[in-house]
């Protein structure tokens, strides 16, 4: 039907444009015909793409009905020509206030988009208000427009104002609408608020341009253009692909050029007038130095405008940003750890199955941030590059084009937390792979230190001690003659060396490996502790540990009792050990003089227990003894 009605009124233009009558230009006809098309296409395209939205149809009216309007003024306006139209002058008295029905496809728009009425009977009464109201307003301009006519000019004005105020209304159905929508809806309505922003902001413009002597057909053009082409336009994108563009941006352009022009404009006038007032002479001063004031505050004021506007309308963007930034902020200030980059883009984005996927250096692999191998979907994940080559990919879990844009943006803007969790996870796996190798060292060296140990005892020192034995059996055969005598005083010599010597490699094999770990660590630890010749409190049970955590936390126990007996003055000494947890504390207190310093002693100490993967730590202050703590993990 809007179809019919839009071809049926270009058709009667056409006749009077091309006809005897000549109403207009042919340039006229052919500008506002084809103004029309835009919104007949595209509600076409919606009712294909979605036949149950009631958007489609009323994009056809807002094409027919100005379509309609525009066929009912030149109908009236060939009434002053040779060959008027019949029914010219009633048409004529009816054209005058005929604009008032250019607005009833933009108002229906508004009131219907994106999926119908708002519920409630008030929208349904504000959908009959709108034809009503432009019936009014067309009834009494119309009526005051004649020779005769009974109406006051202030009934025109109230009937204008009751206009407004219904337009007013339908307006505030957008923000009703945007408060209680979805995700989807709201999207969609920010393209209707760009877009429907800019009509009566070139409403006005148009007025300034008519007051200024520019013809009306000229001056109206954009004006028409906009409400025309441009509102069926976005609805359409927003319905179609609500996400095409970031639209939030756009409208947040065109509210701070807006506000920019006029708070430029009323610096300008401000200022000539001011300077008018003063100094009336000196006009071109002020002119000039108006010029000069709004040149030196549109920058500043375009910047914070935009700020400002983006908070209010591109908020999800905005706020996004911000978030992003601040955090970046506290990674350089040392105040955040960089590996929190992935929850700051899942906060900023508000997806939770986002992923932040980092690229191994050097390498073709990626790893999620914890290091762990991860694999990438080509088709949701947005590459981070430098230099030329992909260091990370962020893996969406809810994609759209205009999240896929934001989400390309705060990578960029967290770039350096990206780049500092990439190396650092370089570096933990390359000091992973140092500890493991330490690991793998220590316990080839507690491996070798037991074989060596064991051939010691059972190997040399058995030989040596039969040596011994057999040196003795020799010493009984000797008779009591002088060179016998003098002969077996040199065999007791020789045995007291051999004596010393097995001796000796005892103590190098016990220093090798303690023997007393045969038997268990606990039982080694309460043999060291019976060799103090300062009171020791042991707390230890038993436990299995690995060969070379036996050893490191049995040379830790009585390097700290020698060095507490030969430097501490102490009463007591209180050693715990206990495991939990995977791992094994080691704790050794005494009540000496304290102010031990790191040295030779404390730092092998330290090396030592490093070399398992261990932490250890000493409090000694003066005159409140020392404390050391070991914690070792048990798998070593």
């Amino acid at each position: 039907m809007a179809t019919i009605v839009y071809f049926s009124a270009s058709a009667i233009r056409a006749l009077l444009a091309y006809g005897p009558a000549s109403v207009g230009t042919s340039t006229t006809f052919l500008v506002s015909t084809l103004l029309l098309v835009p919104a007949l296409v595209l509600g076409w395209l919606v009712w294909v793409k979605v036949p149950a939205s009631p958007v489609g149809p009323a994009l056809g009216w807002t094409s027919a009905v100005p379509a309609a309007v525009f066929g009912i003024e030149d109908w009236g306006a060939s009434a002053a020509t040779a060959a008027p139209m019949p029914g010219a002058e009633a048409a004529a008295v009816a054209g005058a206030g005929v604009w008032a029905w250019l607005f009833l496809g933009f108002a229906g728009l508004i009131l219907l988009f994106p999926d119908g009425l708002l519920p409630g009977n008030g929208w349904r009464l504000g959908a009959v208000a709108v034809p009503g109201a432009a019936l009014i307003v067309n009834v009494v301009i119309s009526t005051l427009n004649t020779s005769s006519s009974p109406l006051s000019p202030a009934v025109g004005v109230v009937a204008l104002a009751l206009f407004a105020g219904v337009l007013v209304t339908v307006m505030a159905s957008l923000v009703v609408r945007y408060r209680t929508g979805s995700e989807r809806t709201r999207q969609q309505l920010r393209w209707l608020l760009w877009s429907a922003l800019s009509v009566p902001i070139l409403l006005v413009l148009s007025w300034f341009v008519v007051s200024a002597g520019v013809a009306p057909s000229f001056a109206y053009a954009g004006f028409l253009a906009c409400m025309l082409v441009v509102v069926p336009a976005a609805i359409a994108v927003a319905i179609v692909r609500h996400d095409l563009l970031d639209v939030d941006r756009l409208l947040g352009g065109t509210v701070t050029w807006a506000i920019t022009s006029l708070l430029s404009a009323g610096s300008f006038a401000g200022v000539v007038i001011l300077v008018d007032s003063i100094v009336p002479e000196q006009r071109q001063a002020g002119v000039t130095g108006a010029a000069f004031v709004t040149a030196l505050a549109l920058l500043p004021l375009y910047h914070r405008l935009h700020r400002a506007v983006g908070r209010l309308i591109d908020r999800d963007h905005t706020v996004a940003v911000a978030q992003v930034r601040d955090f970046v902020g506290l990674v350089r200030d040392r105040q955040a750890p960089p590996e929190e980059v992935e929850e700051v883009l899942r906060s900023a984005l508000r997806d939770p199955d986002l992923q932040l996927i980092l690229r191994r250096p050097g390498q073709e692999e990626y790893v999620d941030v914890r290091g762990r191998p991860a694999v990438a979907s080509s088709d949701q994940s947005i590459p981070l590059q430098t230099a030329g080559s992909t260091v990370a990919l962020l893996v969406l879990g809810n994609v759209s084009a205009r999240r896929v844009r934001l989400a390309g943006e705060l990578a960029r803007e967290a770039r350096l937390p990206i780049e500092v969790s990439r190396l650092q996870l370089e570096l933990r796996e390359a000091l992973a792979e140092v500890s493991a190798s330490r690991a793998r060292l220590m316990s080839a060296v507690a491996a070798e230190r037991k074989r060596i140990e064991r051939d010691l005892h059972d190997g040399t020192q058995q030989r040596l001690v039969a040596i011994g034995m057999r040196m003795r059996s020799l010493q009984q055969r000797l008779t009591r003659s002088a060179s016998d005598r003098l002969m077996n005083r040199e065999l007791d010599e020789l045995v007291e060396h051999l004596e010393d010597t097995i001796n000796e490699l005892r103590r190098i094999a016990h220093g090798v490996r303690p023997s007393g770990l045969d038997d268990g660590l606990s039982v080694a630890l309460r043999r060291l502790a019976g060799d103090s010749s300062v009171p020791v409190s042991l707390n230890v049970h038993d436990m299995d540990v690995a060969e070379n955590v036996a050893s490191v936390i049995y040379f830790t126990v009585g390097e700290a009792l020698t060095n507490t007996m030969k430097h501490a003055h102490a009463s007591q000494i209180e050693i715990e050990v206990l495991r939990r947890d995977g791992l094994v504390s080691v704790e050794i207190r005494d009540d000496g003089v304290g102010g031990a310093r790191e040295g030779f002693g404390l730092t092998s100490l330290r090396d030592r227990i490093a070399s398992v993967g261990g932490d250890f730590s000493v409090v000694s202050n003066h005159g409140s003894g020392t404390t050391l703590q070991a914690v070792i993990p048990c798998e070593s």
